[in-house]
Parts: C-alpha cells; structure tokens; sequence
C-alpha cells in the first residue's frame, strides 16, 4: 500500500514538473533593448521611411505614406491633410531636420491590429552663430492599415 501511494506521488510531481516546464515558452521574451522595439515590422518601416524622407528633403516619399486625412499636431497647432502638409509646413520642417544633428534615443512601436502607435525620443543638436543647443524632442506617429497599405493617420511632435 505504501509502495502505491509512493508511486502515484511520485508519478504526480513528474507530471507537475513537465507541465511547469512546458508551460514556461519563450513567446514572451523581454525585447533584447526594451527602448527600441517593435523596429522590424512593416508599420515601422512606414514611420522610418517617413523620417528619413523627411530629413533628405523627399516630398514624394513623404506624401506617399501619409493617408489624405492624417492630422498632425505640432507648437499648438494642427494640419488636418497630408495636402495641406506638404503645401505649407512641410518646407519648414525639412529645412530644420537637414540643419541638426538628431539621435533616436528611443523608439517602440506597437501594433494592434489594423492599427500601430510609433512613440520615439530623439536629441537634437543645432548651432547657431557659434552657440550649441541640445534639446529633446518627443513624437507619437499613429500608423493605420487602409485598404491594405500601412499609412500614417496622425502625427503629435513636441
């Protein structure tokens, strides 16, 4: 009766035990830098294209991944087209981007279905007239699936 009892435990913990290690998958795994996460997804390279453009002074490539309706919001105030964007402010911000030094300090982006949200840091470095300044800013790029196409729907830059 013993020898039973004794077996059926022993048999129980080896059951307990191989559940518990299979039950412990890596499907949720830390990213490797919790900073910069999310970057090999297709939303992403959207938001990267974009800045990239951005900065080279790329009009085409910009206006090709924002959606005819993104808002963007930026020092209080709102473009509520992609044409009204690349008509008017546009011009300015690629002038300011090519005349910095800027560094992504941080970037994640995460995707929830049909929809992803860019969230970045980036130190940005400019001179003028001898004088150096540093000064961090802070983006939020919403990226939407439309009509099978990643494209950007809105833009908080502060």
């Amino acid at each position: 009766m013993k020898t039973t009892i004794f077996k059926s435990l022993f048999i129980t913990l080896l059951i307990m035990q191989s559940v518990s290690v299979f039950s412990h998958s890596n499907k949720h795994e830390e990213p490797k830098d919790p900073m910069f996460s999310g970057l090999d997804s297709d939303a992403a390279e959207v938001v990267i294209q974009f800045r990239d453009a951005l900065k080279a002074g790329n009009a085409e490539i910009v206006n090709s991944v924002l959606s005819k309706d993104v808002l963007i919001y930026e020092s209080g105030n709102a473009e509520r087209s992609s044409l009204q964007y690349v008509s008017g402010h546009m011009l300015s911000d690629m002038k300011y981007l090519a005349s910095i030094d800027s560094e992504i300090i941080e970037h994640q982006v995460k995707i929830s279905g049909d929809v992803a949200i860019s969230t970045s840091q980036s130190k940005n470095i400019s001179t003028k007239d001898g004088k150096t300044t540093e000064r961090i800013s802070m983006e939020t790029i919403v990226v939407s699936k439309v009509k099978g196409q990643w494209l950007i729907t809105h833009i908080h830059w502060s």
